[in-house]
C-alpha cells in the first residue's frame, strides 16, 4: 500500500502526496500578500521552520510579543547586511506561532506596530494540516499570487506545488510531455543550466528540483508519485 500525506498551503489548497517514497519530511508554504500597497512574503510550516529562520538571523530573544488570532505574534529587530551590494537594511523579523504551526515574515524598515497592522488586515486560521491566510478587508489586503507548497522528498529532490488552474496553467510548456501514471512530465533548464522537471497532474502542478547527481533517475522515481488537490 502506498504512503500518503496531506499538507495545506497558505491560500487554502490541500495537497495529497502519495507513493512508495519517504514522505516524512516537513513542508513549508510561501505566499505573497499585498497589504495597503506593501508586498510581504509569508512562509508557514512547523515550528521548526520559524525557529530555523530566526536562528539563521542570529535572534536569541524577541523584543516584543502580542496575542492575536489565537496565537502569539513576536517581533525582533535585526540588521540585515547584503554582501553583494554592501548595503545594510533594518529588518523586523516577524513570527506568528499557533498550536502546531508557525509563520514568519521579513519586514524591512518596519516597526512592531506595522506587523500588528498586517495581522489586522490578514486573518490566520490554523488547521490540522497547516495554516491559511485570507484578507479581512479585500479593499486593502489580499493574496498577490498563488501560494506554493514545498517539500523535500529523498531520492527525488525539492517539490514545489501549486494547484492547477487557469492562472498557473500558463506556466505549462507548449510542447507535449512524457506520460506518467499520474500525469505528464516536462523537462527544462534554469538560467544556470541546471535541470528541473515539471509534473502536471489533473489538479496540481509540481516543479521538481533534483538533488545533485540524481537528475537521470528522477523521471523513473516520479512515476511512483501522485500529487493531487483534495477537498
Amino acid at each position: 500500500m502506498s504512503k500518503s500525506v496531506v499538507h495545506r498551503s497558505l491560500d487554502g489548497y490541500r495537497f495529497q502526496i502519495s507513493g512508495e517514497l519517504d514522505l516524512a519530511h516537513p513542508f513549508t508554504s510561501v505566499g505573497r500578500y499585498a497589504v495597503d500597497g506593501g508586498l510581504y512574503e509569508l512562509t508557514s510550516g512547523g515550528h521548526a521552520a520559524a525557529t530555523g529562520w530566526t536562528g539563521d538571523l542570529g535572534i536569541r530573544r524577541f523584543d516584543d510579543e502580542f496575542s492575536t488570532q489565537n496565537g502569539r505574534l513576536r517581533t525582533a529587530r535585526v540588521r540585515d547586511y547584503d554582501k553583494q551590494s554592501g548595503l545594510e537594511d533594518q529588518l523586523l523579523a516577524v513570527v506568528w506561532q499557533g498550536r502546531r504551526f508557525s509563520m514568519f515574515i521579513p519586514m524591512y524598515n518596519a516597526k512592531p506596530a506595522d506587523a500588528v497592522h498586517v495581522f489586522q488586515l490578514l486573518g490566520v486560521t490554523e488547521h490540522e494540516d497547516g495554516l491559511t491566510v485570507a484578507s479581512r478587508n479585500p479593499r486593502r489586503a489580499g493574496i498577490a499570487e498563488p501560494a506554493q507548497l514545498a517539500k523535500e522528498v529523498p531520492d527525488i529532490g525539492l517539490l514545489e506545488m501549486t494547484a492547477l488552474n487557469k492562472t498557473t496553467a500558463r506556466r505549462l510548456p507548449s510542447w507535449p510531455g512524457a506520460r506518467l501514471p499520474h500525469g505528464e512530465l516536462f523537462r527544462d533548464t534554469l538560467d544556470d543550466d541546471s535541470t528541473y522537471f515539471l509534473l502536471a497532474t489533473p489538479s496540481a502542478m509540481v516543479t521538481v528540483l533534483p538533488h545533485d547527481g540524481g537528475t537521470a533517475k528522477v523521471p523513473a522515481r516520479l512515476g511512483a508519485l501522485n500529487v493531487e488537490t483534495v477537498a
